[in-house]
């Protein structure tokens, strides 16, 4: 062999010692698999159905219906004479001689500055008007009102017109002759008050409510 030769294997040898090994698995990594985590899906949460009360004894109340009124019990003694009171009475007219076409009157002292007479229905009533009468000389009621309870320890309340003022009704003429008025809307009571607030000579008085008995 000659030298050149020689000098030819000497360099391949070192070349091939030059080489840098393979390490296993040192390839070109396959990056792990980092998917999307999946996300949770939170619809839109159903919110709590929350229905407006109803309030209590805030509707309307039902009108007091009474279509073919009666009178109540006055002039035919079916009220009894304890039942019926008032504010005074003179000696000789008692409330209780207050009747419709009675021949005695209620008239109270002559002193009484607010004089009213009351019935009590004892059980709830629809009273649709009231029909008064003058006493048996000259004395009459030319003008009053009603007040009225629902039950007796609730407040007293008037009778009003169609706007919502107490009403002041018109009363008799005369001392002999019936006189009715209607209410402009009826109420339901269990006692009735008449309130005289103007009168011929001095109070006198005879009377009977109309209505319907509930029940």
């Amino acid at each position: 062999m000659d030298g050149a030769a020689a000098l030819v294997l000497v360099l391949s040898a070192m070349a091939a010692g030059t080489e840098k090994p393979i390490q296993a698995g040192a390839g070109i990594p396959t990056p792990a698999a980092t998917e999307k985590p999946t996300t949770t899906v939170t619809g839109k949460p159903t919110p709590t159905v929350t229905e407006k009360p109803t309030p209590a004894d805030t509707e309307n109340p039902t009108p007091a219906v009474c279509s073919s009124p009666q009178p109540l019990g006055i002039e035919d003694g079916n009220i009894q004479d304890d039942r019926i009171t008032a504010s005074s009475s003179r000696d000789c007219c008692r409330a209780s001689y207050g009747r419709l076409n009675n021949n005695e009157k209620w008239s109270p002292m002559t002193d009484e500055a607010n004089p009213w007479i009351e019935v009590d229905l004892i059980q709830s009533t629809v009273v649709t008007g009231v029909t008064t009468q003058g006493g048996l000389g000259r004395w009459y009621v030319k003008r009053y009102k009603v007040a009225y309870q629902q039950q007796p320890s609730f407040q007293r309340k008037h009778v009003t017109d169609g706007n919502g003022d107490i009403k002041v009704f018109i009363g008799n003429t005369n001392t002999n002759n019936p006189v009715t008025n209607l209410f402009d809307e009826s109420v339901v009571a269990t006692v009735v008050r008449i309130e005289p607030t103007k009168w011929q000579f001095g109070v006198s008085l005879r009377l009977e409510l109309l209505g319907c008995r509930c029940g």
